[in-house]
Parts: C-alpha cells; structure tokens; sequence
C-alpha cells in the first residue's frame, strides 16, 4: 500500500513484480494504490505539469517511461485497487485509464472513487464506514486467509 508519491512507487513494484523478485521480494497477494495521478509520466511530462516532476524526473523521455506503471504494466501484475480522490481532477481519469490497461492484460484491478480530498484518502481509511468496508472487500477477495482475518479483527 502506498499513498501520493508512495503508491506511484508501489504501482511501479505492482504493474512490472519481476523487480522486485529480482531484489529479493517474495510474492504479495495484493495492492492499494491510494490517490496516485502518476501512472503515465510521459504524457504528464509532455504536458504542462508541476515542477516537482522535473526534479524527480528529469528530462529524460526514457527514464519518464520506465518510472510509468502505464507503461511497463505486464500481464504479469499484482492484482490491486486503485483509490482516487473525485476531487482532485486528474486522480480518478488516470487511475480509470491504468485499470483499463490492467484488465486488457487479464490483470485483477479496480477503482474506488472516494469523495474525499488527498489527504483524506489516506487519514479515513480505517475508520469506520464503507470506504474502509470497501477495501477490506478487495483484500479479502484475494485469498479467504485474509477474509478470515479480517472477519475476525
């Protein structure tokens, strides 16, 4: 799981695993992306963006595209969710256009549109109610261990 920043980076482990096999990872059942709008860096970077892009990427087209999870997503993903904030303009077409992607490969992936700001998206889960009954949902449904557990928390 990751949030911002932190899910762009768990997105790149989750569309492309072999990395982090390569490192030493052992396989994870699953992944929450929580409000990333970076799944596509070479349309964000060929488009007017902010400037905290050009300080973590550069100028480099090549680099924009080995650090999209668009673009180096393989049929060999990690099923995951994707949390987008309704908003924030750019968080739910992205995360949309990714999972799309995703299911074109036959990858397990969906969105949940939350009513919340950024920050929230992060801060709310777990609390009580259906934006945290709803990722629990995803959770469970990859493998009944964790539908126990989570049953029984």
């Amino acid at each position: 799981m990751g949030h911002s920043a932190g899910a762009h980076l768990v997105a790149l482990l989750t569309a492309s695993p072999d990395m982090a096999f390569k490192l030493g990872a052992k396989p994870w059942l699953g992944t929450i992306l929580l409000d990333s709008a970076a799944f596509d860096m070479v349309r964000i970077m060929e488009a007017k963006h902010a400037h905290l892009y050009d300080v973590a990427f550069g100028k480099d087209p090549a680099y924009w595209r080995a650090a999209s999870p668009l673009h180096i997503l393989s049929e060999t993903a990690i099923p995951f969710l994707a949390v987008c904030s309704t908003r924030h303009a750019d968080s739910c077409p992205w995360a949309a256009e990714f999972i799309t992607e995703a299911e074109s490969l036959k990858v397990y992936a969906s969105v949940l549109q939350q009513d919340l700001s950024h920050g929230d998206i992060n801060q709310q889960l777990w609390l009580e109610g259906s934006y945290t009954n709803a990722v629990e949902s995803f959770m469970g449904g990859l493998d009944e261990s964790v539908m126990r557990r989570l049953t029984n928390y």
